[in-house]
């Protein structure tokens, strides 16, 4: 092993203890992993350079800043790196980096057992590239390249693409390049491995594609065609106004959840009849229905619902509210989501870590590089072939629908071996959105089909996370002490186990008990209301209601699921060092609303002077002149020019903003961009068709598969790139398909497996 603490009551008070980070960064990109490092116990030294963000940003706190000019002071970041790093992590391009003598294979020769990670926007190879060179362009500049901005037409009432407020990319890739590089401090544990890793917003954004691509491959596609003006809400997801003027959103995806609604809200008279539109859909008696709900949400006021639905336990719903009020929300503060640290409201750590719990740390300070008190690094090499950090390790997920099944497929991408215990009848989400969404999210996996409810079902999964490392699960409180499958259970079969508990609201405030799906998140963590813009507070009659409705769930799209997964992974990486450096297994809670926080990290802090989020052009086209999208001759152009000298160089080409109407999108693109100035065409394909394009064929966005069982396809690629790791990215698992397999390892014979089979214990696929 390689320096790994004495065990449990090792002398490092926290995971990350003893473990220095130089960043070079100029935003959120860099300071998000390596604010959760700082918060876990790591020494952060962050080299702000370029467009640096605002101080008072989150992101910034629990750093120690030095001033460097990277021109004339690359000699001194050098030596910082070689003395002192255990990582590194920059947002600086492969180029940058290469002038400076900081890249990795550079460093590698004084620093073996280095992790070198970088973050970017649009990552390599590919025509989007070189926008790096000098500073990483905005996330929005991506989502117009990939079609993200198209996922939003309809919430303007126009056709045509509508700028994203919320940077679930950055969110992404900022997760991601954590998630990499703690099962990398795993690995440098384990085999004393130093490693090379990058993620990108670019493949962060690939991650909200949960049906596009898959459905592309499915001839005729499944998906019929619509206009993104005149799609609703299926009526489980619909937002409702109350009797004062506020709105709710609902969210019962599964038919029970919908039942506990119409009962809790005095609607059941009408169950009967939706559960027969179920199963033969009536267009005329759904809007009749539609119709009959909101109007009866208009009889009491949203804080009697609320109370109502509270009470009731099983109604998923949350009033729509802004990230600042998301920051006292009772249960956003009750699961300390939101802290004050230093007389400043902020968000919280990463998650409820039992064992090795995080801090939100105070502040940066600054120093000069005299002042700095660091450890130097006793560097040491290893024999060992490089390859993914978590290989070797085995995760059980019990788990349905997205956010913790896709958190534990982020994890095979890293080299985990992943089991997924599903019902008989497989996980729910295989049903929905013909499939292709669930197959999105059981990349990488194996299936073992199980009835959980019997007790030799239950033996057989206390059996398999016996000789696992990690638990993972999404079921409501006190359902895994009825399977046998909760931590005190577990923890004496494997006192190393990490366990994974993840929820909708958390454990703790009102919603504890609560069920909750991708749009109560949504609108309870402020992302909606930011892209929508003001809800009309006047009653409203159906008509009008059903439009605004209409618009605002366009607005309150999949993210907040995909959200989760990225903390899932992470939290997950960060519990495994725990195992390795302090001896510790540990149960974890996260949980939507915590996840979703961090996903709006951009406004997830009080400074004192409301929210630090420009409100969108009334348009919904972007944030002002120069960060904004325009109609041309044909098409939609999307300008990010931040600086003057940008704003100068374009201005050079087109003279006016109202030039741009002399020529198409793409024209515009194909004569600026190669210039190195953001201005992209936004009105391109979806991103699940995009990054099918053979502009994006080298940057490692989808993959091509061969399934043993299943055939072959195209995949969404993994969402860290190991330049130094030939992986083979694998296809989704089917329900059942490693039954046999894993019950033979567990050593159940042919025909003790078939009598299980029969006895409807397993399912063989």
């Amino acid at each position: 092993m390689f320096r790994r603490a004495k065990g449990i009551g090792g002398n490092m008070s926290q995971v990350l203890s003893g473990i220095t980070v130089v960043e070079v960064g100029s935003g959120a990109l860099t300071g998000l992993p390596t604010m959760v490092m700082a918060d876990f116990g790591a020494k952060v030294v962050t080299v702000p350079h370029g467009q640096s963000s605002d101080r008072r940003a989150v992101w910034q706190r629990g750093k120690t800043c030095i001033a460097l000019d990277l021109d004339t002071q690359s000699q001194q970041l050098t030596e910082l790196i070689q003395q002192h790093a255990d990582v590194f992590i920059t947002d600086l391009s492969e180029r940058r980096l290469m002038e400076l003598g900081v890249d990795a294979d550079t460093l590698r020769a004084e620093c073996p057992d280095l992790i070198h990670a970088r973050v970017s926007a649009f990552d390599d190879h590919n025509p989007y590239s070189h926008l790096g060179d000098q500073h990483q362009p905005d996330e929005s500049v991506v989502a117009a390249a990939i079609g993200r901005m198209m996922v939003f037409e309809g919430v303007a009432p126009r056709t045509g693409p509508v700028y994203p407020v919320v940077k679930v990319g950055t969110h992404g890739a900022s997760q991601a390049a954590l998630a990499g590089i703690l099962a990398q401090l795993v690995q440098r544990e384990d085999l004393g491995l130093g490693g090379q890793l990058s993620s990108s917003i670019l493949r962060a954004l690939t991650a909200y594609d949960l049906v596009g691509l898959g459905a592309s491959q499915i001839d005729p596609s499944p998906i019929p065609p619509t206009d993104p003006l005149l799609v609703k809400p299926i009526l489980n997801f619909q937002p409702v106004q109350c009797a004062d003027g506020e709105w709710l959103q609902l969210g019962n995806l599964l038919p029970h959840l919908q039942q506990n609604f119409l009962r809790a809200a005095g609607l059941t008279d009408i169950a009967q009849q939706l559960e027969e539109l179920s199963e033969l859909p009536d267009e005329a008696a759904i809007e009749a229905l539609r119709e009959r709900i909101c109007m009866h949400m208009q009889t009491r006021s949203r804080a009697e619902w609320i109370q109502l639905f509270e009470a009731d336990q099983g109604v998923a719903a949350h009033a729509y509210q802004s990230t600042q009020q998301a920051l006292v929300d009772p249960d956003i503060v009750a699961n300390d989501h939101s802290v004050v640290v230093d007389g400043v409201r902020q968000l919280g750590v990463l998650g409820n870590f039992t064992g090795t719990p995080g801090a939100v740390c105070g502040p940066n300070q600054w120093a000069t590089l005299a002042e700095l008190d660091l450890p130097k690094v006793e560097r040491q090499t290893t024999l060992a072939e490089p390859c993914l950090p978590l290989s070797g390790v085995t995760v059980v997920e019990s788990a349905a629908i997205i956010a913790s099944p896709f958190g534990a497929s982020m994890l095979a991408d890293l080299g985990a071996r992943v089991i997924k215990l599903e019902p008989l009848d497989g996980d729910p989400f295989r049903v929905m959105a013909f499939g292709v969404g669930a197959a999105r999210c059981n990349t990488d996996k194996e299936s073992l089909a199980i009835n959980l409810k019997s007790a030799e079902g239950q033996r057989i999964a206390q059996q398999l996370v016996a000789n696992a490392d990690i638990f993972i699960h999404n079921y409501r409180p006190g359902v895994p002490q009825r399977l046998g499958l909760d931590y005190a259970t577990l923890s004496e079969l494997n006192p190393a186990l990490i366990h994974m508990s993840i929820t909708g609201y958390g454990t703790k405030g009102p919603g504890a008990p609560r069920p909750s799906t991708h749009p109560v998140p949504g609108a309870a963590l402020g992302g909606v209301q930011q892209q929508f813009g003001e809800l009309p507070k006047t009653l409203l009659d159906f008509a009008d209601l059903d439009e605004v409705a209409r618009r605002l769930f366009r607005a309150n799209e999949v993210n907040p699921d995909p959200n989760t997964s990225f903390v899932v992974a992470s939290a997950a990486t960060m519990a495994l060092l725990a195992v390795r450096r302090l001896g510790k297994g540990q149960e974890i809670f996260l949980d939507m609303f915590g996840a979703n926080a961090y996903a709006n990290f951009d406004d997830f802090i009080d400074n004192g002077n409301g929210s630090q989020r420009q409100p969108l052009n009334g348009d919904y086209t972007g944030l002002g002149d120069y960060q904004r999208l325009y109609p041309c001759q044909q098409g939609w152009l999307y300008v990010y020019l931040p600086t003057a000298e940008d704003q100068t160089a374009f201005h050079q080409h087109v003279p006016s903003f109202a030039h741009l109407s002399e020529q198409s999108a793409e024209a515009w693109e194909s004569l600026l961009l190669p210039q190195g100035l953001c201005c992209v065409q936004a009105d391109v394909e979806v991103p699940g068709l995009r990054i099918q394009q053979s502009m994006f064929a080298q940057s490692g966005v989808t993959a091509r598969f061969t399934h043993a069982k299943h055939g072959s396809g195209l995949r969404h690629g993994a969402m860290s790139e190991w330049p130094e790791v030939t992986r083979e990215l694998r296809g989704p698992c089917e329900v059942g398909d490693a039954t046999e397999q894993l019950l033979a390892e567990l050593g159940y014979t042919s025909q003790a497996a078939a009598e299980l089979a029969a006895s409807g214990v397993v399912r063989v696929g």
